[in-house]
């Protein structure tokens, strides 16, 4: 027998995949949903978590962080669908790309993800710059304060 226990609680699964507890939540209720079987519940209502399950979890999350999907949902999918026939294939969405019917916007997500990845490279830096222009006014003593807005006279004061 293994010392490894059968069931993990949602500490022990944060730690393990490197996230927040707020985020295994929101991991949990995809998984609840992608499955359509729900996580085992403890004594105070808390999820347990299966080795399984976090297994795949940890599968999801490596292939969002390689990139090789655009979200732990499309992720999930990816590894519990099994594979595609070709005639559950349609082509009429986008041109030159085979898209299953179940789940047609997490492919154009998938399909869109080369061209946002300059975008948001550029926000970053932008982001960046703006920390930068921060420090400098705290180390001259000021502060920056976002302008309040009024949408019904549409100007900040």
């Amino acid at each position: 027998m293994t010392d490894a226990p059968l069931v993990l609680t949602p500490q022990q699964v944060a730690e393990r995949l490197g996230v927040r507890l707020p985020t295994l939540r929101r991991h949990a209720t995809t998984i609840e949903a992608i499955t359509g079987e729900a996580l085992p519940r403890g004594q105070h209502l808390e999820r347990l978590w299966p080795e399984s399950v976090v297994k795949l979890l940890g599968e999801a999350l490596g292939m969002v962080h390689r990139h090789e999907a655009v979200s732990v949902e499309g992720a999930l999918r990816a590894l519990t669908s099994p594979p595609a026939s070709s005639s559950a294939l349609d082509t009429s969405v986008l041109p030159g790309v085979a898209i299953g019917r179940d789940d047609p916007a997490e492919l154009l997500r998938e399909a869109l993800a080369p061209s946002l990845l300059p975008i948001m490279a550029a926000l970053e830096r932008s982001q960046n710059e703006v920390e930068i222009l921060r420090r400098e006014l705290a180390q001259e003593g000021l502060t920056w304060r976002r302008p309040k807005f009024c949408p019904s006279r549409m100007r900040t004061f």
